[in-house]
């Protein structure tokens, strides 16, 4: 998929997520006030984060496509890297205010306050999130891992975690409802448990995007592959001094390699070409693949 495509195709993705969520926002804080539910009015917020968090990855997408320039050689990818980092710091401020709610009216309960009987269509409301959020989770994703874009990935993570909470909010709703006024303390819990569930969504995708950001390499499994990738080619022997790295959506491979001392300069370059070739299929021809030559001894 050329740059132009994969632009297109997540800039597709993610107005399907604006779309969706605008309208879950709306219905789950109609929902939640017209039902008494402080679940569900958490469930909202964080509806309302996925809202931030899709124009966010507009914005890292558009960034993200500016071509190499003369101070940022390697281009522009890390601003997709960013974008999912903004989205952690976003899931962490939701999940706060959240929190918040959920434990003065916890406080309240405690201190012998009746609290307010949740009504049937916040239950509905939380149903109806489970099912869109859900789906929304497996079409980004999947969009996400076609295009190798991190940012997608994380905004796919926060669908996720929306479908999540949405689960916690259904059964303490259900609870508070179905088990007397006794259990209506179940809403504010099951609103803390929703902001529990989004700090460690939140905490995961900030390591992924923090552990970019500082040059982390691909991993054992993903280097061994690129060694056998190196090895299926004539004439490229003992590959090592192997660094990798990822840009945004982009990967990149530096790597030394052996050739017979005897050929010429054009053979080894010919050499050094197949392997760059061979990478840059699998990882993609935006991917970013230096091939050092040496003569073997």
């Amino acid at each position: 998929m050329d740059d132009k495509k994969r632009y297109n195709e997540a800039m597709r993705v993610t107005v399907v997520g604006i779309v969706a969520n605008l309208i879950l926002v709306a219905v789950k804080f109609f929902a939640g006030i017209l039902g008494r539910s402080s679940a569900i009015i958490a469930d909202a917020v964080h509806s309302l984060s996925d809202f931030a968090s899709d124009i966010i990855v507009i914005a890292g997408l558009r960034l993200a496509r500016r071509p190499a320039d003369d101070c940022h050689k390697y281009g522009h990818g890390k601003f997709e890297t960013l974008s999912a980092m903004f989205l952690g710091f976003i899931l962490i401020v939701t999940a706060g205010g959240i929190m918040w709610s959920g434990i003065h009216k916890l406080l309240d309960y405690l201190n012998g306050v009746t609290l307010p009987r949740p009504g049937w269509i916040a239950v509905y409301a939380a149903f109806l999130s489970i099912v869109v959020k859900e789906w929304m989770y497996h079409y980004t994703v999947r969009a996400g891992r076609k295009m190798n874009s991190t940012s997608l990935v994380a905004n796919a993570v926060h669908h996720r975690s929306d479908a999540m909470s949405s689960v916690a909010a259904l059964l303490g709703i259900a609870g508070a409802i179905l088990l007397g006024e006794k259990w209506r303390v179940l809403d504010p819990v099951a609103a803390l448990l929703v902001s529990g569930l989004i700090v460690w969504v939140a905490v995961k995708i900030l390591k992924e995007t923090i552990d970019e950001l500082l040059e982390k390499s691909l991993g054992t499994e993903e280097e061994n592959r690129i060694i056998e990738m190196v090895h299926q080619v004539d004439g490229a022997m003992n590959p090592h001094n192997l660094k990798t790295r990822k840009i945004g959506s982009q990967v990149a491979v530096d790597i030394h390699i052996h050739v017979e001392p005897s050929l010429m300069i054009h053979e080894a370059h010919d050499i050094s070409t197949a392997v760059e070739d061979r990478l840059k299929r699998y990882y993609g021809a935006d991917s970013i693949v230096y091939v050092h030559i040496e003569p073997s001894s």
